[in-house]
């Protein structure tokens, strides 16, 4: 009798997510490439185009030279990429959504990274499907043109990485999360709970985890400080340094906290202004801190008694806490856009995978959906769906129900850890 077919294939092949499920994989892909929505905001689709044809004509080096340019720099080398793939300043301009396919590989990678941890190649399969036909996932790539995918996808390698007890890809993975957005700072706390017990395990590990890191950031500045007609350092420190405040208003279309408890227009209204006796901006910050302590207690013991037992991580606790910090710093902060949401999704699936617990994910998956419609319009949703105020009642549902199952999950594991 012959052997199966999938038994013929060479080892690498029949390795997940390759194998049997090759197939259906380069469909799904083939069909997203094919059904390229034209679509995008058009206030940041510009400036992609712009951006590409300056790299394009005056080189990556010099791209900082360009008013207005505030992104971090790992995103320049994608659209130099693309300039040069499409090769004049007007096939740029008429093709500027095939850039969503230079967006669109982080998302798949991080559905297949998130997706590995579930237990067998079938639940593998079905669960990257879960993220990979998901709208509220895909949309802020295909629909919206944005590439917060990018940042998200590094800082969960970061996380999976780090899961697995790898301190320098872990590093390498965060750092190249900072030179895509520096949003991505705000699992600096997190990550470092979970670096702290594998630099105390093998310290030696540790002076190649910071000089892997001081190297990674330093290619990735390379072409901005030597590559181009002067050093553009002091224009990258300026555009994070003034990173907050750039939009000192009380939201960017964030349906947050603010939409339950001010009024007015939000983007017009400054977060300078007081609100019983404090700046909006300075109560945004403190009830983020508040809220982001709260979220990350349950990991700072765990963390501890990883150390003292030398356990390895609990995975559901661990990316639930990556899950609720980016859910807290745009529910509670101002200047917060729509799309800071979106880190989020990604480590609630991951979550979900390793719990079975997939109501936080159906909840935030929603919300972010109908808040990103809100804006884009679309999908053409009824305007009822659309209003604010129950939208960031969603949201702070998801931050409530799953604070709650982070505790729970915290005493399962200090119990079982006692058995």
């Amino acid at each position: 009798m012959p052997a199966p077919a999938a038994s013929r294939w060479p080892a690498w092949l029949r390795r997940w997510p390759l194998g049997p499920y090759a197939g259906p994989y380069l469909l799904l892909l083939t069909l997203l490439v094919v059904l390229l929505p034209e679509a995008g905001y058009p206030a940041d689709t510009w400036l992609w185009a712009r951006w590409a044809e300056y790299s394009r004509a005056h080189g990556l080096g010099n791209v900082y030279a360009l008013h207005g340019n505030n992104y971090n720099p790992l995103y320049h080398y994608l659209l130099a990429l693309f300039g040069q793939l499409e090769g004049s300043a007007a096939a740029i301009q008429a093709h500027w959504y095939r850039l969503k396919l230079l967006t669109l590989p982080f998302d798949v990678a991080g559905a297949l990274l998130a997706a590995s941890l579930a237990r067998t190649d079938r639940r593998r399969f079905l669960a990257s499907l879960v993220l990979l036909l998901s709208p509220a996932y895909l949309y802020n790539t295909l629909i919206w043109g944005q590439v917060d995918a990018i940042y998200t996808g590094f800082v969960f390698g970061a996380a999976w990485l780090a899961l697995r007890g790898r301190l320098v890809g872990s590093g390498v993975c965060f750092v190249l999360a900072l030179n895509a957005k520096l949003q991505a700072l705000i699992f600096l706390p997190p990550l470092l709970l979970l670096w702290a017990p594998l630099g105390l395990a093998a310290p030696r590990r540790l002076p190649g985890a910071v000089l892997a890191a001081v190297l990674t950031q330093g290619l990735v500045l390379a072409p901005f400080i030597w590559g181009g007609e002067r050093s553009y350092l002091p224009e990258l420190l300026r555009i994070n340094r003034q990173a907050v405040g750039y939009y000192p208003f009380l939201s960017m279309k964030a349906f947050n906290w603010w939409q339950l408890t001010a009024t007015g227009n939000l983007m017009t209204r400054l977060d300078t202004d007081l609100w019983h006796g404090m700046t909006y901006r300075h109560w945004g910050m403190l009830l983020f801190l508040g809220a982001a302590t709260g979220v990350l207690l349950p990991l700072l013991g765990h963390t501890v008694g990883r150390v003292w037992r030398r356990r390895p991580a609990d995975a559901p606790l661990v990316l639930l806490t990556m899950a609720l910090v980016p859910l807290v710093f745009c529910f509670f902060n101002t200047q917060m856009h729509e799309r800071y949401w979106h880190s989020a999704l990604l480590f609630l699936a991951a979550y979900a995978f390793t719990s079975g617990r997939y109501a936080l994910l159906a909840l935030v998956s929603v919300a972010y959906l109908l808040n990103l419609e809100a804006v884009m319009n679309h999908l053409r949703l009824p305007a009822a769906l659309l209003t604010p105020e129950p939208i960031a009642a969603l949201f702070g549902l998801s931050i409530a129900l799953g604070t709650w199952q982070l505790y729970r999950r915290a005493r399962h594991v200090v119990s079982r850890r006692e058995a």
